[in-house]
């Protein structure tokens, strides 16, 4: 009888772990070319100082990384560290990429986020979505966490989703395209 549960229990294990990948593939599918709306009004901090940067999201090639209003923006702003080796290669090729820090607290969070983010001093612009302008002018933004960040090419559109944290290979793929784009002023080609 215990053979059978366990047979039963790794047969259901494995059909969700593939409708899990499925649902992810299919959400990545439906964001890949999607246009995104990034705002110039958003609330800066960088050095742990209140900053004006209009110019900032213009570059050609930008990874988007949004913590949205479940996320708790504390416990995240601390782990800022972890972008650090992903920071030290957008300023390799500053003229050309940029990574968008965006942090959507809730209303509730909004102060305690800004009071961290200036005593963290991350050596890269964070921006705070302070009204959640994102959500609004993105409403097909993905729920999935997993897609919370993305690459965008010159006109803003997605050209790929996924978190690269912990993901070597993910990575790799992310600075392919980007040096591919790079190389394309900003445009992707096959």
């Amino acid at each position: 009888m215990s053979r059978y549960w366990f047979t039963l229990t790794v047969f259901a294990i494995s059909l969700l772990c593939s409708c899990t990948t499925y649902r992810l593939a299919k959400e990545i599918e439906e964001f890949t070319g999607q246009q995104i709306n990034i705002s110039r009004d958003w609330h800066t901090v960088w050095k742990g100082k209140d900053t004006l940067l209009y110019r900032f999201s213009e570059a050609p090639v930008k990874m988007v990384v949004w913590f949205d209003s479940l996320n708790c923006a504390s416990c995240q702003i601390v782990r800022m560290y972890e972008w650090n080796k992903y920071v030290s290669y957008a300023n390799t090729i500053e003229k050309w990429f940029h990574i968008i820090f965006l942090f959507t607290p809730n209303s509730d969070d909004l102060y305690e986020a800004s009071m961290m983010l200036k005593r963290v001093s991350f050596g890269y612009p964070i921006f705070i979505d302070q009204d959640a302008t994102f959500v609004k002018q993105n409403p097909k933004l993905p729920q999935n966490r997993q897609l919370h960040t993305f690459l965008l090419d010159r006109n803003n559109q997605v050209i790929m989703a996924g978190n690269p944290l912990n993901n070597l290979k993910l990575w790799e793929l992310y600075k392919n395209t980007i040096e591919k784009m790079v190389d394309n002023n900003g445009i992707y080609k096959e």
